[in-house]
């Protein structure tokens, strides 16, 4: 315990500074750990993955990371932390790899699996995404509301509207406060389906939720233009342009 002390107060400064900004500051501070004959090293060698990761460094991320995984084969929290740099470096497929070495490790990693399905979305297998979603959801002590979120979206995108229409209502119900995600995506769905009026009123429920989402009200005026609202679908276009014209990143 005496040995993990100084680290520990080196590990809660390292990410203070982080947070403040001063990068090297915390690297330089955990660099001091970097030594293959202590065990702490992996623990500092984790850190600063994730430090150079979240400050861009992926290349960077991704050694450290591989290096942990080296010296500690047997705890996933290498390959989480690699998958996701190499997720943030475009590396899909390395990405699927290491999220799926995480859940050889510990067959009921939540994150693992439902981090995989998010890849296997960004790569176009909706299928697969569908499959990591549901067992995500098996296994997620928090309960099944991004499961259901994610694997709504991407039966959407195999065509599936009933199913995905299923999932988001019930995301609707367990989304906390006012739900906006659910809405949104529930909206798209019912839009497709050609059910305007439903899409239109999911919308608006998001919108009143996140008076500021553009995206809900670019797609409720083309529902609207779609049921024959000229007039309504012109003010949310209006609205859209007013708030930025363009939608936001974290809601498509």
């Amino acid at each position: 315990m005496s040995e993990a002390t100084p680290f520990r107060e080196d590990l809660l400064k390292a990410r203070s500074l982080f947070r403040e900004g001063h990068l090297d500051q915390a690297i330089a501070l955990l660099d001091c750990h970097l030594n293959e004959s202590d065990p702490i090293s992996s623990f500092a060698l984790r850190e600063r993955g994730r430090m150079k990761s979240f400050h861009g460094d992926h290349l960077g991320a991704i050694a450290d990371f591989t290096a942990v995984i080296l010296r500690w084969p047997t705890n996933s929290d290498g390959f989480t932390g690699r998958a996701d740099a190499r997720k943030r470096a475009g590396d899909l497929q390395g990405a699927i790899e290491d999220w799926s070495a995480a859940i050889s490790i510990n067959p009921q990693h939540q994150f693992a699996f439902l981090q995989r399905g998010r890849v296997k979305a960004a790569s176009g297998d909706w299928s697969g995404a569908v499959s990591d979603f549901s067992a995500a959801m098996e296994h997620d002590q928090l309960g099944p509301l991004s499961g259901l979120l994610n694997r709504g979206v991407a039966r959407h995108r195999l065509g599936d509207l009933s199913g995905a229409i299923d999932d988001l209502t019930e995301a609707m119900r367990l989304e906390c406060g006012q739900p906006i995600f659910a809405p949104l995506f529930r909206g798209r769905v019912k839009l497709s389906a050609a059910d305007y009026e439903g899409a239109i009123a999911d919308f608006t429920a998001a919108i009143e939720a996140f008076p500021q989402l553009t995206n809900a009200f670019r797609q409720r005026a083309q529902a609207k233009a779609l049921a024959g609202d000229q007039k309504g679908a012109e003010d949310d276009l209006r609205s859209y342009h007013q708030l930025g014209g363009r939608d936001l990143p974290a809601y498509e």
